[in-house]
């Protein structure tokens, strides 16, 4: 037998539901407790009419019934249910009385008719969007006193017996009974006697006489209520005409080749499994719905398996198993995925009817399989064009703002234009468009509008924070909820004239490039004229020095210049990339939900941040910390591994799971290609402006190796940030075999000469690798000392010999190649440090050598 599809509530005259029947989940897409919990006209239902306004109290089956104790047919209206679907629903309802004869309670029984709505809604949109759909509940319900045999029926009684209303009103049990088919009477009979003693509902078929004499096959679903006694005092339920199902399944039986030539003829399959042998047959037309030949393989349970799409399977399963445990149901239909052999994915809708032995076990399973794919296909497309209709206001990338027509009073915003102005969706009631605009832009809309002329204008607009903004306006009279409105469609501009500016930017560092490589040219020049007058001036040890220091400094300099020309190359690359990335961004963007839309901005947010570089032991670390954490949310281990590894390579820290259901999206590729560019970006930014920085420091030590500007301010700065700056740089001969360990404690900023501790990290941190040979371990410090702040850099190269340690901090002192060093560096870090007010001392062994340094935090 069918399970009943149609929901059954009982409320109390207060309107708050005693019982909902199992199937009231399916067809409220509620759960059964969240329904038992509310009341008839609790908000949460968010009840609407068929058209979407709103559903008048008079309208409403419960006020009818509770207001006239008179039975109500087919009452239209929708619902939201748990997952915010809007579902349309077909009420029909009855008053329950007591022994008294007054009102006990209200029974409801409810159809589901969404499919049937939107379906005729589709097929009459143009015509009418919110057009009533004609009558498709065929139910008939009744309501009978038990003690005294007295029935109130409603719903379609002409419809399946051929009495009017009020002839059937007069139909009480005895004759209801009566009117039964002989041959099916007394089957009924003890099947409503064994569910009022049992406490179930009950789920009968059998045939009914008509006025007409002839019969028709009812399906009767319905319940008993209980007096304080357990006794059943009240049965009711509902009656569904099922005379063309049962001739189609006679029809079925009588002729069965004719069936399979039909069933050939519409593409249709048929299946059967046998549960205690486990075998399946199908029929050669479902071989064809799945592309193979029976001759290519036979059909197993682990075949069907395999050719079911996974994510389906359990569903699959569960159907199946419900069917089987639940002796009450006979059939299931579902619409599931299949991998077919031309290796796409394909729809079939299935349909599957129950065989059971005397005993109720489940002996056989069969029934019947369809290739749906192409009416998903034009569904999926359907729902796409509405959604795309329906939310591309709410979430179109240009501001919306409506008027009513005389412009005067607002009626409705779009979450981009809340965003754009910095407005809540409550302020929108009390916004004018004069406090929108400048003068000169107001005046602008007012002739427009005026003059009745289309088009686009380009205003300067005023956010509600004051700021103004540069923007491209439309403006279109035209029908909003039936009422003439004037709609403004506002496009910030800001972003473009940003790009333009970047343009102009891009391009002075360009010209800055050219700068510097012209001045690289010249050192260079200095350098071989240097170098071939180098065997006269090394009898003098000063100009000896000079020679090493000019080497040094060329050598110095090429770092910085090859970082520009890189990241210049790198910008190329970028502003190549972004055009297209930025467009599949905007795309994306709107296609996914509020919160995907807000986990995307504070990523983006952060973004400003300081970007990490990492050691390979470090990265290794990240990424297998932050596959644990997508592993943990139900990722699989190589989509887990994928994108661990893409996270780490953006440098923003490790994965806040706060994050983790953007990459659930469809479109988490782009918003990671997305996000590196913009990284990539800020990184390249950054490294230009800190390689010309170097090179002007260089210039700087250059001229004041001796001695340094005493005249200089000092400025507030982070300890930590100046060396994460150094490290920035080194990026590249860091990752290449340095495992670099930071050991960074929470200091405040202090007063310091930032760009002179700026060339101290960078003298001793390239010092250090030079000594590994750029392989080996380098760990850097910053530790809170009460009144300094004390920085280490601790490397594993061979060390410094210890009758040359009192040496290297001397002017023109190296232990390099001539040409490797000019001797100067450490002199200028200790200068520095002195300068500060510190002081720097050296601990030294083969295979550790530590520098320390400190600085006080008021000076």
């Amino acid at each position: 037998m069918n399970v009943s599809s149609t929901a059954m509530t009982v409320l109390n005259p207060a309107g708050q539901i005693l019982y909902a029947n199992p199937a009231s989940e399916s067809v409220l897409g509620i759960k059964l407790n969240d329904i038992l919990s509310r009341t008839y006209n609790a908000p949460e239902w968010k009840n609407t009419s068929l058209d979407g306004g709103p559903w008048k109290a008079e309208d409403q089956p419960f006020n009818i019934v509770l207001e006239t104790k008179k039975p109500v047919t087919d009452i239209r209206h929708a619902i939201e249910d748990s997952s915010g679907n809007k579902k349309y629903l077909s009420v029909n309802g009855s008053p329950v009385f007591n022994k008294q004869g007054e009102l006990s309670f209200l029974v409801f029984l409810i159809t589901d008719i969404s499919e049937n709505v939107l379906k005729q809604k589709a097929l009459e949109y143009n015509e009418s969007k919110y057009r009533t759909i004609t009558e498709l509940s065929l139910s008939m319900v009744y309501d009978m006193d038990i003690k005294t045999g007295e029935n109130i029926w409603g719903g379609a009684i002409q419809e399946i017996t051929g009495y009017t209303a009020e002839e059937f009103q007069k139909i009480g049990y005895e004759e209801w009974l009566c009117a039964i088919h002989p041959d099916d009477r007394e089957t009924a009979a003890k099947l409503f006697l064994e569910s009022s003693e049992n406490h179930k509902k009950f789920s009968a078929e059998y045939r009914y006489q008509t006025k007409s004499g002839n019969y028709v096959y009812i399906e009767d679903n319905g319940i008993f209520l209980y007096d304080e006694n357990n006794r059943s005092y009240r049965m009711f339920g509902a009656m569904i005409n099922r005379t063309k199902q049962m001739e189609a399944g006679f029809a079925l039986k009588e002729s069965e080749s004719r069936l399979v030539m039909a069933l050939d003829a519409v593409k249709m399959g048929i299946w059967s499994w046998d549960i205690q042998t486990r075998k399946i047959y199908w029929s050669p037309q479902t071989y064809n719905i799945y592309g193979y030949s029976s001759e290519d393989f036979e059909i197993s349970e682990e075949k069907f398996i395999e050719l079911t799409y996974k994510e389906d399977l359990e569903l699959i399963g569960k159907e199946i198993r419900t069917l089987m445990e639940d002796p009450t149901r006979s059939a299931y239909r579902l619409q599931n995925r299949i991998h077919h052999s031309d290796k796409k994915i394909h729809w079939i809708e299935s349909r599957g009817n129950i065989i059971r032995d005397t005993s109720g076990k489940p002996i056989k399973l069969l029934g019947t399989v369809l290739d749906i794919t192409e009416i998903k296909l034009s569904e999926e497309a359907l729902r796409k064009s509405d959604e795309r209709f329906e939310t591309f206001y709410q979430f179109s990338t240009e501001a919306f703002l409506i008027f009513d027509a005389n412009g005067l009073t607002a009626k409705d915003s779009n979450f981009a234009f809340q965003r754009l102005f910095g407005f809540e969706l409550e302020d929108t009631p009390k916004l004018k468009i004069r406090n929108l605009l400048t003068t000169g832009s107001l005046r602008k809309i007012r002739e427009k509008i005026g003059n009745h002329l289309t088009g686009s204008l380009e205003i300067v607009c005023k956010k509600k924070n004051g700021d103004l903004f540069p923007a491209l306006v439309s403006i279109k009279r035209f029908l909003y909820k039936e009422t003439n409105s004037i709609a403004y469609s506002i496009f910030d501009l800001s972003p473009l004239k940003e790009v333009e500016e970047l343009r102009l930017i891009n391009s002075e560092i360009r010209d800055k490039n050219r700068l510097i490589e012209r001045q690289k040219l010249e050192l260079e020049m200095a350098f071989e004229n240097l170098k071939r007058t180098q065997d006269q001036l090394i009898q003098s040890e000063k100009l000896a020095a000079l020679g090493q220091l000019i080497a040094g400094i060329a050598h110095e300099i090429n770092n910085p210049i090859g970082a520009v020309k890189a990241s210049n190359q790198n910008m190329l690359d970028w502003q190549k990339r972004y055009g297209l990335a930025s467009q599949l961004y905007r795309e994306a963007i709107l296609a996914v939900a509020g919160p995907e839309q807000k986990i995307v901005k504070t990523i983006l947010g952060n973004l400003d941040q300081p970007i990490e570089f990492y050691t390979g032991k470090e990265e290794r670390l990240r990424k297998k910390r932050n596959k644990e954490v997508f592993v943990s949310y139900g990722f699989s281990p190589s989509l887990a591994e994928e994108f661990a590894e893409n996270w780490v390579d953006l440098g923003i820290g490790e994965i806040d799971p706060s994050y983790l259901p953007l990459f659930q999206s469809h479109y988490i590729k782009v918003f990671l290609d997305y996000f590196s560019l913009e990284i990539q970006f800020r990184r390249n930014t950054r490294s230009i402006q800190l390689a010309v920085d170097r090179i002007s420091k260089i210039m700087y030590a250059l001229k004041n190796f001796s001695r340094f500007d005493v005249d200089g301010k000092k400025s507030r700065a982070s300890i930590p940030d100046t060396i994460e700056t150094v490290l920035t740089i080194y990026q590249n001969q860091l990752k290449r075999g340095i495992n670099l360990i930071k050991k960074f404690d929470p200091v405040a900023p202090i007063e310091c000469y930032p760009d002179d501790l700026l060339h101290v990290w960078t003298n001793l941190i390239y010092n250090s690798l030079q000594a590994m040979s750029f392989v080996g371990e380098l760990e850097i410090a910053v530790k809170d000392c009460a009144e300094e702040i004390l920085v280490s850099l601790k490397d594993s190269g061979p060390g410094i010999p210890k009758e040359i340690q009192s040496k290297i901090f001397e002017p023109f002192f190296t232990t390099k190649a001539p040409g490797e060093g000019s001797g100067l560096g450490l002199d200028i870090v200790n200068k520095i440090v002195k300068r500060h007010g510190g002081r720097i001392e050296l601990s030294s062994v083969p295979g550790e050598t530590t520098f320390f340094i400190y600085l006080p935090k008021n000076n």
